[in-house]
């Protein structure tokens, strides 16, 4: 009997070794249900339209925080960082509902936020031209966009220094007596480096966005898992101090829980575009940490070394961002426990304390922490992050969206960039499926070469040109599809 009992021990353990099965790996039934879904998606529905109407629908003014007193939006220009998320937020009810009204609104308040494309004296062109034309590109595949997308990742890269190995954040200013200041934040602003270089071949853009990730896993993420909110470096790269102007304190007293966020949210974002094993492992650092640190109703305090815990307070646009940011992280370990606990985040935030739907506050979530020592309010940041995480949690258990239909005609854009070194390429749009042809000439009309001949497909596309055995001046290109011709001059300058 006891022989009988040793051999089956040992082939069980046997077969757990060498299965293909992890235990630990979660079934469809373990993962919880976000059942205020309905309820978030009317209360966002009836909070954007309020807003809407409040800015007496006027697109140059973008949303940031709400006043702490009267509840309504206190709004900026399109320069201010958190300029683009307001219309981030109408391309996901967009997406989310189909109502072309929705789509209407986006366009308008995507379309004040073209100069801030060529804005190169912040990292957070990033943010601002995701949430905007980002987001409108990937719903709609205007190539008018694609264009502000392509100009505005060439304007965030003017401030990588390959020496550091990181992107500025800012210029330095006497008040933060920093030289070239990196913040976690920054990691957000990436995703434009690596939407854009995955779009127009460009891979230095790339080579950036995954040296700034290594760099910031090297400075700015703890042996524990939390996060430095900002890494100053002298001009040869070495780390001058780590500090904070956001959380509590300096250093490691702090542990600021919006910058946790970014680092969830940034180092998965960071995976999904180059699978390097060292971003999931960071990813998944600072979610543990985050997890650990949670209070009883899932949502921050503002800073998690905070010595004033209980009494500081809450940050809903932290718990949004890490809601989004672990879903994506799910996807890539499918680890349950970083979908339902952002599925507890979710069904937190949509409770009373956190949420506008017993109130008149024009802001779809309460209770966000701008600065330390200021008082909480709505963030269009938070309910960005939190529509966002909703499209998330539809998509992972594989819910219906409704059919967006993208519109497709006959255009052909001036090339990107012009004038150019080298390198440049050619956007354009099919409405009907056919034979088209682009070619290349010179000014007497001489055919160089043909960059593209073939069946296409309705749809948006793009060609690039490497012009570097071509001699510098101008040069024709034209288009011929399905018996339509357009031509264009560009500049090549060596």
């Amino acid at each position: 009997m006891k022989a009988t009992i040793l051999y089956f021990s040992v082939l069980l353990i046997f077969f757990i070794l060498h299965s293909d099965l992890s235990f630990s790996q979660p079934s469809s039934q373990e993962l919880q249900d976000f059942y205020l879904l309905d309820e978030a998606l009317n209360l966002a529905d009836q909070k954007l339209t309020k807003s809407i109407e409040e800015l007496s629908f006027d697109h140059t003014l973008h949303p940031a925080h709400t006043h702490p007193e009267t509840g309504a939006w206190v709004s900026f220009g399109r320069d201010e960082w958190t300029s683009g998320y307001f219309a981030g937020t109408l391309w996901f009810m967009y997406q989310l509902t189909g109502e072309e009204k929705w789509s209407e609104y986006a366009r308008q308040w995507t379309q004040d936020m073209e100069s801030t494309a060529y804005k190169a004296s912040d990292h957070d062109v990033g943010l601002r031209i995701l949430g905007s034309y980002g987001n409108g590109f990937r719903l709609t595949e205007n190539p008018t966009y694609l264009k502000l997308i392509l100009q505005g990742a060439y304007s965030l890269s003017k401030r990588y220094d390959p020496g550091i190995g990181a992107i500025k954040s800012w210029d330095p200013w006497e008040e933060l007596n920093a030289n070239y200041p990196v913040i976690i934040d920054n990691l957000m602003n990436l995703e434009l480096l690596f939407l854009a270089a995955k779009l127009s071949g460009r891979n230095d853009w790339e080579y950036m966005a995954v040296t700034h990730t290594t760099t910031t896993i090297k400075h700015h993420l703890r042996q524990e898992g939390s996060i430095y909110h900002i890494v100053d470096f002298d001009n040869t790269g070495n780390v001058n101090r780590k500090f904070t102007t956001q959380g509590y304190g300096s250093g490691e007293d702090s542990a600021w829980a919006r910058g946790q966020a970014w680092a969830i949210y940034g180092f998965s974002m960071a995976y999904r575009y180059t699978k390097q094993p060292d971003f999931l492992d960071a990813a998944v650092s600072a979610a543990n940490y985050f997890l650990q640190n949670l209070p009883e109703d899932q949502i921050p305090w503002y800073d998690f070394k905070e010595p004033s815990i209980p009494n500081a307070t809450k940050d809903a646009s932290a718990a949004a961002i890490a809601a989004s940011g672990l879903i994506e992280l799910f996807s890539f370990t499918n680890n349950h426990v970083y979908f339902n606990t952002a599925v507890d985040i979710l069904n937190s935030l949509m409770s009373e304390k956190y949420s506008s739907k017993n109130s008149d506050d024009s802001s779809i979530l309460l209770r966000s922490t701008i600065h330390r020592g200021d008082n909480e309010r709505g963030t269009v940041y938070a309910d960005y992050y939190f529509l966002e995480a909703l499209i998330r949690y539809k998509k992972q258990i594989g819910a219906n969206f409704p059919g967006l239909e993208i519109q497709t005609f006959f255009q052909f854009g001036q090339n990107y960039p012009n004038p150019f070194n080298n390198q440049t390429q050619f956007y354009y749009s099919v409405g009907e499926a056919g034979t088209v042809s682009i070619n290349l000439y010179n000014l007497a009309g001489r055919k160089i070469k043909t960059l593209f001949s073939g069946l296409k497909e309705p749809g948006n596309y793009y060609v690039q040109l490497d012009a570097s055995e071509l001699a510098s001046g101008f040069y024709i290109y034209a288009i011929q599809a399905n018996g339509l011709r357009e031509t264009k001059k560009m500049l090549l300058i060596k």
